[in-house]
């Protein structure tokens, strides 16, 4: 503990965070102006300093996570006094997912961003570091109805008392609504649109078939007479038909080897589906986009079925780009073929996820031989 200059009676404490590259290490550079502040008005007691550090977090030869090790080497490199750790993996107890945990004797704590959801991260960031460092200091004399507080009290997260040695207790999801928050999550932290870019030449065979439906007249007739829910189902088709090749020919769907990662595998998997199928869906927005804004630039609205005027003319140019985009889709997929696998990893997993399968993939030769002996 660093003593202040200003005042004998009031000590400083200096939190370290140390976050996974990626999506933790962008959160932690945005909320450590504010933590000080909150710190200071959960506990009055002390003065705060916030000092940050980039990652990796590490991972142990199973693909956990090493917390109290990895936290108390950072105390005495940094003389922090209390470190929290932030990485964008999933950490369990048991069956339950967690959102944080900390023990005290070595003054260590991590967050586990995919338990805090996909929305509000930034304030839900915030909330678990102050009712982190609140469990590894302590209560403040007169406590104020603090965030931390708050965190503890919102549903579905509740605090369980910590069987593993040298962790104190945890702050767990529970239910049906801590799975769907722990989901979103895991989508979260990878970063769906980053896979747009990566799909560069699936994106090219897409935008070279909806080019088709812009030049060939019976399109124009087609998306002229289909509804609004027929014309709806046929773009979730093909963004479910681009999604579901993506999964396969990359081979992106984990098969858990081992027996401790199978409870795991349903809820990763679900995650990789999550974010393919939003990474294609926001290719599938661009392009739609972009042959609606052909087909009104090559187009003249007198040629469109059922044309009286232009503004009565625009949703058939509307309904053209949907229905040209979904036939570009599914011609996408074949140019996804000239995407390599590991650029289509690395744009739909973040980095901790990446090393976290790596892992799994290295010991399966080990576990399908245990399992034949």
């Amino acid at each position: 503990m660093t003593t202040s200059s200003d005042d004998a009676d009031t000590t400083e404490l200096v939190v370290g965070l140390l976050a996974d590259p990626g999506l933790a290490t962008d959160l932690v550079d945005r909320v450590a102006g504010d933590l000080p502040g909150d710190l200071g008005a959960a506990l009055p007691d002390h003065r705060w300093r916030v000092e940050t550090a980039r990652g990796p977090v590490g991972l142990d030869s199973e693909g956990l996570l090493p917390m109290l090790r990895r936290g108390a080497a950072l105390r005495r490199d940094h003389g922090w006094d209390v470190v929290v750790l932030v990485t964008d993996l999933p950490r369990r107890a048991g069956t339950q997912p967690l959102v944080s945990d900390y023990g005290s004797d070595e003054c260590v704590a991590l967050v586990s961003l995919p338990a805090l959801g996909a929305i509000r991260l930034r304030v839900r960031l915030r909330r678990a570091v102050v009712d982190l460092v609140e469990g590894l200091v302590g209560q403040p004399t007169a406590p104020p109805v603090s965030a931390a507080r708050h965190l503890r009290l919102t549903p579905p997260v509740v605090r369980v008392v910590s069987e593993e040695p040298g962790i104190d207790s945890h702050l767990a999801l529970q239910g049906t609504r801590g799975t769907v928050r722990l989901l979103g999550g895991l989508v979260r932290a990878n970063r769906p649109w980053r896979l747009v870019p990566s799909l560069s030449p699936a994106l090219a065979a897409a935008s070279a078939g909806a080019a088709f439906g812009v030049f060939y007249s019976n399109i124009w007739q087609l998306a002229a007479s289909l509804s609004v829910p027929r014309l709806s189902v046929v773009a979730v088709l093909a963004v479910t038909a681009m999604a579901a090749w993506l999964v396969v020919d990359n081979g992106l769907w984990e098969r858990a080897a081992a027996r401790r990662y199978r409870p795991e595998a349903t809820l990763f998997n679900a995650a990789t589906a999550a974010t393919i199928g939003l990474g294609v869906a926001c290719m599938a927005a661009l392009l739609i986009l972009m042959t609606t804004l052909a087909a009104l630039l090559v187009i003249p609205p007198s040629l469109l079925p059922g044309a009286d005027g232009f503004p009565e003319v625009l949703p058939i140019y509307v309904r053209l780009g949907v229905l040209s985009g979904s036939m570009g889709i599914v011609a996408g997929a074949l140019g996804s073929g000239l995407t390599s696998p590991e650029a289509v990893r690395q744009a739909a997993y973040s980095t901790r996820e990446q090393q976290r399968r790596a892992l799994i993939d290295d010991e399966e030769p080990n576990a399908h031989a245990e399992e034949r002996t």
